[in-house]
C-alpha cells in the first residue's frame, strides 16, 4: 500500500513530451511513458491531424537507450587500434586528457589547427553540432570544412538555379499531381518529412502514376512505385539531359513559362542538342552511360513533359559525388523547362528545405517566408 504522496508520485507512470532527434527531415513527436525513472514504453502523435508520427525507427528509442552496446561510460583503447581492447576510465580522467590535448595542439600551432568534422545523424541539443562549436569558440575558434557530403550538392544546385534552398512543396500536394517521380529518393526508409510515405501511398490509392529511378530496388520502389527503372550509379545527369533532349526536340517544353520566368535557357539548349561541343544528348548516348534504354528515357521525358501537373522530386543521394551538383541542377533545370514550378501538383526539385514540420514555423512562432512570394 501507498503511504504517501512521494511514493504514489514515484510509482505512478509519467508521460513525457519529446521528439525525435534523428536527422531524417522528420521532426516526429515521441510521447515517453516512464515509471520509476525508467521508460516503459514509447507512443507517439495520436492527436488530430496533421499529426507528426514517428516511423518505427523513433519508436523504438527504448531499445537505443537500453541497449547492453549502448557505451555508458569513457574508454581508453590499451591495445593496437583495430584490437578491440579498451579499459574503464573516470569521466575525469577522460575530460581532462581530451582537454589537455586541445589545448596543447592550440598552444602549439594555433586554433587553425583545430579541425571541427561536425556529423549530422543526429540533431538533438546534447550530442548534435552546436554544443561542441560553442565549446571550441570559448578557446579561440577552429577551422571547419567548407560545405558538408551531406547535401552541398543539392544546396548549390538549389543557390544556382533557384537563387533560394526554400523548394519543393508540402506533400498533401502531391494529391494534385498527374505523375511522381521518385529519383534516387527512398522516402519509405529516409522519411523526409513526417507523412510522406503516407501521402504517397494515397497518391498511389487515387491512381497517381508514381515512378521510382534508382540503381537499388528500395522499399519505396517496391511499396509505392507502379514503376521502377534502374539506373547505373553516378549516372544520373546523362539521363536527365537525354530526357531534356526529347523534351526540347519534340516541342513538349512550357515556351511561355521559360520565357517568363527563366534565363539561360537558349545556351542550355545549345548544350542539350550539341551545338556547343558537337555531341547530342541523345537517349541513345544516354542509353551506353546509364544503362537505361533509349525508349526508357523517351517514354519518361514524353510522360514527365506531357502529365502536368507532375512531381520530379530528386532525392540528395545521386548528388553526393564528383559533380553531383550538376544532377540537381540538371534535375531543378527540368523542372523549369516544363513548367512544373509554382503550380499545384508540380516540384520545384533541388534543396527540398521546405519540410512542412521543420520550416513552417520559426522560434518565435511565426510563420516563415522564403524569397519568393506567393501571389
Amino acid at each position: 500500500m501507498i503511504n504517501n504522496k512521494a511514493e504514489m508520485d514515484e510509482d505512478s507512470e509519467k508521460i513525457i513530451n519529446t521528439g525525435c532527434c534523428h536527422d531524417c527531415g522528420g521532426r516526429c513527436v515521441l510521447k515517453a511513458h516512464v515509471k520509476n525513472g525508467k521508460i516503459t514504453r514509447i507512443e507517439t502523435d495520436n492527436e488530430k491531424e496533421p499529426q507528426l508520427r514517428a516511423c518505427s525507427r523513433g519508436r523504438a528509442y527504448r531499445q537505443r537507450v537500453y541497449s547492453e552496446e549502448r557505451l555508458k561510460y569513457p574508454l581508453r583503447r590499451v591495445g593496437e587500434r583495430g584490437e578491440g581492447k579498451f579499459e574503464r576510465i573516470s569521466w575525469e580522467d577522460a575530460l581532462n586528457h581530451v582537454a589537455s590535448k586541445i589545448l596543447g595542439i592550440k598552444k602549439k600551432y594555433g586554433n587553425s589547427a583545430i579541425l571541427f568534422v561536425p556529423g549530422g545523424g543526429n540533431q538533438g541539443m546534447l550530442h548534435g553540432v552546436t554544443p561542441v562549436g560553442l565549446m571550441l569558440n570559448q578557446i579561440g575558434g577552429y577551422t571547419r570544412m567548407w560545405g558538408i557530403p551531406s547535401y552541398e550538392g543539392a544546396l548549390f544546385a538549389s543557390m544556382a538555379t533557384y537563387g533560394t534552398m526554400m523548394t519543393g512543396s508540402a506533400r498533401d500536394d502531391l494529391l494534385n499531381s498527374n505523375l511522381i517521380i521518385m529519383w534516387g529518393w527512398n522516402p519509405a526508409n529516409t522519411v523526409w518529412d513526417p507523412g510522406t510515405s503516407l501521402w504517397l501511398a494515397r497518391a498511389r490509392e487515387k491512381g497517381i502514376k508514381i515512378i521510382a529511378v534508382d540503381p537499388i530496388f528500395t522499399d519505396s520502389a517496391a511499396v509505392l512505385a507502379n514503376d521502377w527503372i534502374p539506373i547505373r550509379p553516378g549516372t544520373d545527369t546523362a539521363m536527365l539531359i537525354a530526357m531534356a533532349y526529347v523534351i526540347i526536340t519534340e516541342n513538349l517544353q512550357d515556351q511561355r513559362f521559360i520565357e517568363k520566368y527563366t534565363v539561360g535557357y537558349d545556351a542550355y539548349k545549345d548544350y542539350v542538342l550539341g551545338s556547343e561541343d558537337g555531341q547530342p544528348k541523345t537517349p541513345r548516348w544516354a542509353e551506353e552511360i546509364t544503362t537505361v534504354s533509349e525508349q526508357t528515357i523517351i517514354d519518361l521525358a514524353r510522360e514527365y513533359a506531357t502529365s502536368k501537373p507532375a512531381a520530379l522530386i530528386a532525392g540528395w543521394g545521386p548528388a553526393r559525388a564528383a559533380f553531383g551538383e550538376q544532377y540537381s541542377r540538371a534535375a531543378n533545370v527540368l523542372c523549369a523547362i516544363t513548367g512544373n514550378i509554382g503550380i499545384n501538383g508540380g516540384y520545384a526539385s533541388g534543396f527540398m528545405r521546405a519540410y512542412s514540420s521543420r520550416e513552417s514555423i520559426g522560434s518565435t512562432g511565426k510563420k516563415k517566408e522564403g524569397p519568393i512570394k506567393q501571389l
